[in-house]
């Protein structure tokens, strides 16, 4: 439905040579997660290949199916990101008519966004599909290694104490 570039780096073209000698960076917490990020980010091109999502549409998608009638700074909150990026993510899913946004009947000045009858039914197809995401992004680790990480990357984040 949508259009957008996920801008994903090749696998080849993220590892180092074996002879590049990185210091301390494999032990920088910061380091490992950009380079987790990236792989998850080339799972998910791999997986959703022929659906035309990106990973943050993937996550407005969810945020406005679970939350009906969900304004802008809800969606940037829950997602940790920029308003910007939040508008810039959303303009395809509106052009494409898969979500509607409408003036909140409290303030007509904040936009409430609920998927459209034709992106409820598109979503739903998709939707199935981030479970073997997860599941090859992840299959280096035990279901307890997996439980684990989750929750470490939750208290990191301060998303949960």
């Amino acid at each position: 439905m949508p259009h957008g570039n996920n801008g994903i780096v090749e696998a080849h073209e993220r590892r180092p040579q074996a002879c590049l000698d990185t210091g301390l960076l494999h032990e920088l917490l910061g380091h490992l997660l950009r380079h987790a990020f990236n792989r998850g980010q080339a799972v998910f091109a791999d997986v959703f290949a022929d659906d035309d999502i990106t990973p943050l549409q993937f996550m407005i998608l969810e945020l406005v199916a679970r939350n009906p009638g969900v304004n802008h700074s809800a969606i940037c909150a829950a997602m940790g990101t920029a308003a910007s990026v939040v508008t810039t993510t959303l303009k395809p899913l509106l052009a494409a008519g898969t979500i509607i946004g409408e003036p909140s009947p409290e303030d007509r000045r904040v936009i409430c966004y609920r998927l459209s009858p034709e992106g409820e039914r598109w979503f739903a197809g998709l939707r199935p599909k981030i479970t073997d995401c997860e599941d090859r992004f992840a299959r280096s680790l035990t279901t307890e290694q997996r439980k684990d990480l989750i929750a470490s990357l939750k208290q990191l984040a301060e998303l949960e104490s």
